[in-house]
């Protein structure tokens, strides 16, 4: 099938409706593709770029899986339906595309939008249970970073509260020890986690504040002059979880997962354990029920002495990022709707 290409005069965005991910997301006058990462493993869907996770984050139990249920859930096997090409329309450039899942019994319906002459894109995500019966569910943004952009010295930095290491070894108190952003101990060594320089922690997770309106995640590669973010509600999505993998010790992707769940278990792991930190670790859509959820991404240039992002705050207008140690230098992204 071909691509869904939306563009404005700053950026391009181009989505793939076998499997509905997201596989380009640059600058127009910057032709550094941040979610440029492709899987090569033949027996997992295709997994590529920003993906989602959807009806699960993580594995199917043994039973599920020889019904056929894939890693993440069914939704990146499936041939998404363009409801509505890109069009635009009062300087905002719309795209309305859809997906059901035949075993799982949910539909969602994706509207992604671009405002001229901004590098962000919006996108708002309609989740529908189609079964006589309800359920539970996961949903999880997986975006995944690659080389170029990922090296050892990208930045990562997050608004988050406190995580744990995800051990996926079906045990029930995986929260413990607990880790704090950025600076953590393993094995006697100290890691930051600001920086993929390090094989460890594989997966780990964290979740954000119950105060915190908006949570965020950014990633900056100053050698690369390149920011990409992510701004949503915590009400929506109020974990975030990193996936890192490296080959011969250099970085070959990097997760930045932000969803409903902080647990890379099978269903039957997650309804026991139920809660960690006391956030729920899975939501419950009932029979016929619409969930609504949505997030805002933005790419931006950065100097090449960039030092990472501080804190992110979201107006009626604009997005603006304050650099870490140099209160007096933002960087200001305008919106011209409000979100």
């Amino acid at each position: 099938m071909q691509k869904i290409i939306l563009e404005n005069n700053s950026i391009i965005l181009q989505i793939n409706p076998e499997g509905g991910s997201y596989s380009e997301f640059r600058l127009k006058n910057l032709p550094v593709n941040p979610i440029n990462w492709e899987t090569t493993d033949l027996e997992q869907p295709p997994f590529k770029g920003h993906f989602l996770c959807f009806d699960r984050w993580g594995p199917p139990t043994g039973a599920e899986k020889a019904n056929g249920f894939r890693h993440h859930g069914e939704v990146n096997s499936q041939k998404w339906q363009v409801v509505q090409k890109p069009q635009k329309t009062n300087n905002i450039t719309k795209c309305v595309m859809s997906c059901r899942l035949p075993m799982g019994g949910l539909k969602l319906t994706r509207t992604v939008e671009l405002p001229e002459g901004e590098p962000v894109f919006f996108v708002s995500e309609e989740i529908k249970n189609l079964n006589q019966y309800g359920r539970m569910f996961n949903i999880v943004q997986h975006v995944t970073l690659a080389p170029p952009f990922l090296d050892t010295n990208t930045l990562f930095d997050n608004n988050t509260e406190k995580g744990f290491e995800d051990k996926e070894d079906g045990s029930l108190n995986q929260e413990e020890p607990v880790l704090k952003w950025t600076e953590v101990r393993h094995n006697d060594k100290k890691i930051n986690l600001r920086k993929f320089q390090d094989e460890w922690p594989r997966v780990s997770t964290f979740v954000f504040p119950r105060n915190e309106k908006y949570g965020w995640v950014t990633a900056a590669n100053p050698g690369q002059n390149l920011l990409l973010g992510y701004i949503w509600k915590t009400e929506d999505y109020p974990w975030i979880n990193f996936w890192r993998h490296m080959e011969g010790g250099i970085p070959v992707a990097f997760g930045m997962e932000f969803g409903t769940t902080g647990l890379h278990e099978p269903f039957p792991v997650v309804a026991k354990k139920a809660k960690i930190f006391d956030r729920n670790i899975f939501e419950f859509i009932d029979a016929g029920e619409v969930i609504r959820k949505s997030f805002t991404a933005f790419l931006t240039k950065i100097p090449f002495n960039y030092r990472g992002v501080e804190k992110i705050e979201l107006t009626e207008s604009a997005i603006i990022l304050s650099e870490k140690d140099k209160k007096s230098s933002n960087i200001i992204i305008q919106i011209n709707f409000n979100r």
